[in-house]
């Protein structure tokens, strides 16, 4: 959160550009005036309706209708990660907030958020309930997952496959599952080569270096793979199991064989982060997962 905002009252006429925040005051029931522009398709079934017309489109996940905003006279404007560069200018429209979450204490920000919405909007025993609710999960998959081996998780998006660290955009799916990343900080992708890594996946430029990265993790066999697939976010594909089945590393690791893969949603990782019911279906996908397949 950036400073200090005081309310007057409770907020009546929210605008939110931010997909997390928009499933965790749709979780509290909060009424909303203002949402993204997103196309329907690449929301999950609980948020679609705010797709619908009733709902006014404030801009995209990176960029905000500052005049439409006005027009809706809002008393509260909620930003969060894509978003949050847009918090100063915001403010000036209407009292703002930042609740974007932290790839260092991923899952207590995420309960500092919504416990933070519940006191703004008077909903502090929803909130207390989600958070007890998400913790208790939590402890129970990470008491699992400790018996599980090491984990490696995989981004992609064209045809290019990177292996993700802890405490990253999306590496907190590791503090969430509770399982041991099967890659050290030694593994990390330099600078020059993460700096528009989409757009060179997107060109199929052929990375060598990157492969034998890679090689290099799976050569450790993990004993789970989780895998998070940008073009899936934007219904391009199902998931990115054709494209990890093209990577000879993979395929012939025992996680593949063995089928210990889980394939993450692209749209709840992507584009939702840190929402409550898309962590709540994370936990239970992945519950699943091991006790199914698990060892």
């Amino acid at each position: 959160m950036q400073g200090t905002v005081k309310l007057p009252s409770v907020p009546r006429r929210v605008v939110t550009l931010d997909l997390a925040s928009l499933e965790n005051l749709h979780a509290l029931n909060v009424p909303v005036v203002g949402v993204p522009s997103t196309n329907v398709d690449m929301l999950p079934e609980h948020l679609k309706q705010y797709a619908g017309d009733e709902f006014a489109k404030v801009g995209s996940l990176f960029e905000p209708e500052i005049e439409t905003i006005k027009s809706l006279k809002p008393d509260l404007i909620i930003v969060g990660g894509r978003s949050s560069r847009q918090c100063e200018s915001l403010s000036e429209i209407a009292p703002t907030i930042d609740l974007s979450t932290s790839t260092t204490g991923f899952i207590p920000s995420v309960v500092g958020n919504l416990l933070t919405l519940g006191a703004i909007f008077e909903k502090e025993r929803e909130a207390s309930r989600l958070t007890r609710d998400l913790l208790n999960d939590v402890r129970m998959l990470q008491s699992k997952a400790g018996e599980q081996g090491s984990g490696l998780l995989l981004f992609s998006v064209g045809e290019k496959v990177i292996a993700q660290q802890p405490a990253t955009r999306f590496g907190i799916v590791y503090e969430l599952v509770g399982i041991a990343p099967a890659v050290t900080a030694e593994d990390a992708e330099p600078t020059g080569e993460r700096r528009g890594r989409e757009q060179q996946a997107k060109r199929n430029v052929d990375d060598a270096a990157a492969r034998e990265r890679l090689a290099k993790i799976l050569r450790r066999e993990p004993a789970w793979m989780f895998a998070i697939d940008r073009n899936s976010a934007f219904g391009e594909r199902a998931n990115a199991s054709e494209v990890l089945s093209t990577v000879p590393a993979i395929a012939e690791s025992e996680a593949w064989k063995n089928g210990k893969v889980v394939y993450l949603s692209g749209t709840g990782w992507y584009l939702i982060g840190g929402g409550v019911l898309q962590l709540q279906q994370t936990i239970d996908q992945v519950n699943n997962a091991f006790d199914e397949n698990g060892s």
